[in-house]
């Protein structure tokens, strides 16, 4: 006998406390009055997910009520373990009679970590221990205060793949298994926890849409959120997180541990999703490795105070920028020029996340650290190193001591200690030293957009909006925020769910969305366009110019806003059509049986009515971009 529908929760009795974060899908907040399995030692502190206007048309209702439904169809031990090990939707919550937004478990405190600035000021912050703080060099891990040694990455992966196998049990596919939806912990042993639970699919149903992180998708034309899709996607994380890299491919990182997990890789990555090994097995193969990998955790090179670069602007929503490669220089100074240089290239965006994911899917910058003044009046990225207190260091000789008297003060300004927030440079210096020179506000300069005085701590232009690049000046004790005026226009600081709009050569400038301009499906550096190819709905991409001086160019992937559904409408779909003439509306209602058209066939023609022979059409064009016209063919169900 099947359990009663879950009752569903009404906005209006929630009592909403801090937002904890927000992504593509919505936002989530700490609901202060209500808790979650309260036979568990009182019961669970409680999140609240409400979903954006765009992802509550796509909702389908049903199979998240099928979802909140789950637990009380299962065992009551595996009812115990799925809440245990994941952010499983609890509760559908309504408004006005409608889903809004659901229930979940807040993040359970194990799962969070005490995060330290790599700049070694400030105090540390909670954060949820994501899984992409592990795929960066062992440098970067230690230095934000992560104890993590090899065997607790195995036993991580081993617990991840029964977790995997035991959910696919349930019928279960996790469909976006990458970095944005696991948290760890390794204490008092090893283990994760999944988040973003209701973009899973169950038993063939789906609430939402099914996305794919970038740089985490399946191969071409494979069915999303399948078990065989995990598998590949657990297979990429194996290898990411031995390679300490945020896009490696190659198995051969996993040879430190044996052969048998490398062939398991080279498997588990197969084109044919039928060749693939089951989680059980990796399982079984990781948990044999587990004993012979170091259990001795990764110490700092070298202490984060001694260190004065930061990573440029945080990634998007749940893509945090790659890490570049570590040049590893010979020679005494290794260990301290390895530590600067993995500040410089690891961009690891802050993660306030509880249910979503971090938010949006691109980065600034994968490689533009912030900058830090040098105690002298130059600008520079060098490591400051403060005189020592050790009484055997080599003691100076008076020659020396003369040759590091300062030099008198200049009597002419000082525009740093002048600069206030609409204030302009231009820095001609490199992508590591800074030399500014004040300028108009005009294309090509940087606009200070907020300081931080009585710091140096590069960390607190994080949540300014639209820095790109954060300067500390020891000698004035502040912090500039600036914001790179591109030539392209103000669409360089486009978000994700943003829209733009542009001639194809020119300027493009984020609008208020509107019939006939772009949303900005997710944001990239550089200029790999095919970063946009699964997106869905994706049609268009632009490139928007950024400083000259590092990699910074930003790739926008767009999908054109069609009147309505139909701009977007395949092959034999059902839609329903209203009114008439001029004010025509199709919308997509999900099914069949509430719609009154089928899609007939399409064409990327504008005014192709002879194309559609004796069915109904409708056509529609920007003039601007031809090449996203369309004519789609209908006829009457």
């Amino acid at each position: 006998m099947s359990p009663a529908p879950a009752a569903a929760v009404e906005y209006s009795t929630l009592v909403l406390g801090n937002q904890l974060g927000q992504g593509g899908q919505g936002t989530v907040y700490q609901v202060t009055n209500k808790k979650i399995n309260k036979t568990a030692g009182g019961g669970w502190d409680v999140a609240y997910k409400e979903y954006s206007p765009p992802v509550l048309a796509e909702l389908d209702a049903g199979a998240l009520a099928a979802q909140v439904d789950l637990p009380g169809t299962l065992s009551a031990e595996d009812g115990a373990w799925l809440c245990d090990h994941t952010a499983w939707p609890a509760a559908v919550v309504r408004r006005n009679g409608r889903p809004c937004g659901l229930l979940m478990r807040l993040i359970p405190a194990r799962f969070q970590f005490a995060f330290k600035s790599l700049t070694g000021t400030g105090t540390a912050v909670r954060k949820p221990a994501n899984l992409e703080y592990l795929l960066n060099p062992d440098a970067y891990v230690a230095g934000i205060g992560l104890s993590v040694s090899e065997r607790d990455r195995v036993l991580l992966l081993a617990d991840l793949a029964t977790t995997l196998d035991r959910l696919h049990g349930m019928g279960i596919a996790v469909g976006d298994l990458s970095p944005r939806n696991l948290l760890f912990t390794t204490a008092p042993e090893p283990g994760c926890f999944l988040i973003d639970c209701d973009a899973m699919r169950l038993r063939g149903g789906t609430a939402l849409p099914q996305a794919e992180t970038p740089d985490w998708q399946l191969p071409g034309g494979e069915e999303k959120a399948t078990c065989a899709g995990d598998v590949y996607k657990f297979a990429l994380l194996a290898v990411r997180l031995f390679a300490r890299d945020q896009t490696a491919t190659d198995p051969v990182a996993l040879s430190t541990l044996g052969p048998p997990l490398a062939d398991l890789a080279r498997a588990s990555l197969h084109r044919d999703p039928a060749q693939r090994p089951s989680p059980a097995t990796w399982a079984e193969q990781l948990t044999a490795a587990a004993p012979t990998a170091s259990a001795a955790p990764v110490a700092p090179a070298v202490p984060a105070a001694s260190t004065t670069g930061r990573p440029g602007r945080p990634g998007p929503p749940g893509n945090p920028a790659p890490a570049g490669p570590v040049n590893r220089p010979p020679g005494k100074v290794a260990a301290l020029v390895l530590a600067f240089v993995v500040v410089l290239v690891v961009v690891l965006g802050a993660l306030a996340e509880s249910g979503d994911g971090p938010s949006t899917t691109s980065s600034r910058s994968s490689a533009q650290p912030g900058v830090s003044a040098s105690p002298s009046d130059g600008w520079s990225d060098e490591p400051y190193e403060p005189p020592s207190d050790d009484p055997l260091a080599p003691e100076e000789t008076e020659e020396q001591k003369e040759s590091e008297e300062p030099e008198s003060p200049s009597a002419s300004p000082d525009p740093v200690a002048d600069a206030e927030v609409g204030s302009c440079f231009y820095d001609e210096g490199t992508d590591t030293t800074v030399d500014l020179r004040e300028a108009e506000c005009t294309t090509g300069a940087f606009e200070v957009v907020d300081l931080h005085h009585g710091t140096t701590d590069l960390d607190s232009c994080d949540d300014v909006e639209n820095s790109d690049r954060s300067i500390s000046s020891p000698r004035n004790d502040l912090v500039m925020c600036l914001s790179f005026l591109s030539a392209d226009g103000d669409a360089y600081h486009a978000d994700q769910g943003d829209c733009v709009y542009g001639r194809k050569a020119g300027a493009w400038d984020t609008q208020a969305c509107e019939t006939g301009n772009f949303k900005v499906l997710a944001v990239y550096n550089g200029s790999d366009t095919s970063k946009c190819d699964d997106w869905p709905r994706y049609n268009y991409w632009k490139k928007i110019d950024g400083p000259p001086d590092a990699d910074r160019d930003v790739l926008l992937c767009l999908s054109m806003n069609y009147p309505d559904d139909i701009g977007y409408a395949e092959m034999d779909q059902c839609l329903l059509q209203r009114g008439s003439g001029d004010s025509t509306t199709h919308t997509n209602t999900g099914s069949c049986s509430t719609s009154n058209i089928v899609v007939s066939g399409r064409t990327p023609h504008y005014g192709a009515a002879a194309f559609c022979r004796d069915n109904g059409w409708t056509t529609w064009q920007n003039p601007s971009f031809p090449d996203l016209a369309y004519t789609v063919c209908f006829r009457w169900k």
